[in-house]
């Protein structure tokens, strides 16, 4: 194509009537330019290689697995032993989260209660009143009937939508600045959600802005000991009746005789209540790795090595949701990643997904584990994960990343056998007894 046919060459050319100091101004113009992109391409050359260098000391990590698999306990730890300080930093924010946890238990308790005075025959409103727990020390002792264990244990109940409004910031809906979703009262049915990683942070930045604001205090981790809204205060007050009500013969029975297993359940707390009701309670170390908060969507959770053998290196660790509604974002994090960290519940063999709400695993598992059958709806939990472990192996984009399988939850899975719980044979219709 000739010069004459190309109208971008037609543009750039120079005017044929151009004058020495026109020639001149232009080839200056040229030469700035030239050198402007030069510098342009070097910057870019620079920032690329400075993006590998920290890459070479950045990991980004994908943490899978079904709901109530561990993921957020197993980033708590990882935290504890390899970024200690931040930790530290956190550990003011979970004893809120201690206390939602503890009146999550008290509710289920009065709930269980409730449901056996109703299923009691010819039962009535009053079923209750032959209901009594004994309070008081030795030599001080009274009954106390079900309707004053209620009433007496109101202040802790009724400050449940205060502290959820605590991490929430007063907020009376979603608060996507604070990644909070109001989901009370944390009963069986609904518990706690908080949307990211946020929350911690900004319930972190309130204190200390409180605390900066009312000046100095008695104050240890963040925590204004001075403070009359403080619900350790409550906690405190009501520590005869919540521990009464634990330890109370006939409720532990109830429980039983309901499958409601406490202990089994994330963020139980109620063994630990003489030391929670402390009035100036700091969550220990066990404490934060036990609290229970139920995490949705996607969660990233950057920080430093400042202990172990990668001292220094940056981690970015991303918390995907693992309800079966959220499993449809993992893919989308398969990209980039050094490596992904699957945790499997293996205490969950005689548990079905939460979400599953047509399955009642007390009554049909205990049906099928007295007729020697324990069927695969029985262990849908365990097959989910084994399902959701083979897929991830067979994934493609995941070829070249490593894939580390944590078999989680241990501890109570040897709970569950030393109870007499029932385990599943090789044969899948095959049940035994140890």
């Amino acid at each position: 194509m000739s010069s004459d046919s190309d109208p971008f060459e037609r543009f750039l050319r120079p005017s044929e009537t151009e004058t020495d100091e026109e020639r001149a101004a232009r080839i200056a113009a040229e030469t700035t330019a030239a050198r402007v992109s030069i510098e342009i391409d070097e910057s870019l050359k620079a920032e690329r290689l400075a993006a590998k260098k920290r890459r070479q000391k950045e990991v980004k990590a994908l943490l899978l697995g079904q709901e109530a698999s561990g993921k957020t306990t197993c980033l708590k730890q990882f935290l504890l032993n390899f970024s200690p300080d931040v930790f530290q930093e956190e550990r003011a924010s979970w004893r809120v989260i201690v206390f939602l946890n503890v009146i999550t238990s008290l509710r289920r308790i009065l709930d269980a209660l409730v449901l056996e005075f109703q299923s009691l025959p010819g039962s009535s409103s009053r079923d209750h009143d032959g209901f009594s727990i004994s309070l008081g020390s030795d030599g001080n002792r009274r009954d106390a009937s079900f309707v004053e264990i209620k009433m007496r244990l109101s202040p802790v109940l009724s400050i449940e939508g205060q502290l959820v409004q605590k991490l929430n910031f007063g907020a009376e809906a979603e608060d996507a600045a604070s990644g909070v979703v109001r989901s009370w009262p944390a009963t069986k049915s609904g518990e706690l959600t908080v949307r990211g990683a946020s929350w911690k942070k900004s319930f972190q930045k309130k204190q200390y802005d409180g605390l900066a604001a009312s000046g100095p205090k008695s104050v240890d981790g963040g925590i204004d000991w001075d403070d009359r809204e403080d619900p350790g205060v409550i906690f405190n007050a009501c520590r005869e009746e919540m521990v009464a009500l634990w330890n109370d013969p006939r409720v532990r029975a109830t429980l039983q005789k309901q499958k409601v297993d406490l202990a089994d359940s994330g963020g139980f707390f109620l063994d630990e209540l003489d030391r929670i009701t402390a009035r100036r309670y700091i969550p220990s170390d066990d404490d934060v790795l036990r609290a229970r908060l139920k995490t949705a969507g996607a969660a990233e959770h950057s920080f430093t090595m400042t202990a172990g053998p990668e001292k220094g290196t940056v981690w970015r660790i991303y918390d995907v949701g693992g309800s079966r509604s959220q499993r449809l974002i993992w893919a989308s994090f398969f990209d980039d990643v050094d490596a992904v960290l699957f945790l499997a519940p293996v205490s969950a063999f005689d548990q079905v997904l939460s979400e599953d709400r047509t399955m009642n695993r007390s009554e049909k598992c205990t049906k099928a584990a007295e007729k020697s059958q324990l069927t695969s709806w029985c262990k849908r939990r365990l097959q989910d994960s084994l399902t959701l472990w083979t897929e991830l192996c067979k994934n493609k984009i995941l070829a070249e990343v490593p894939l580390v399988l944590f078999l989680n939850k241990s501890d109570l899975l040897k709970k569950k056998i030393e109870s007499g719980e029932y385990t599943p044979q090789t044969d899948e219709n095959a049940v035994t007894q140890p």
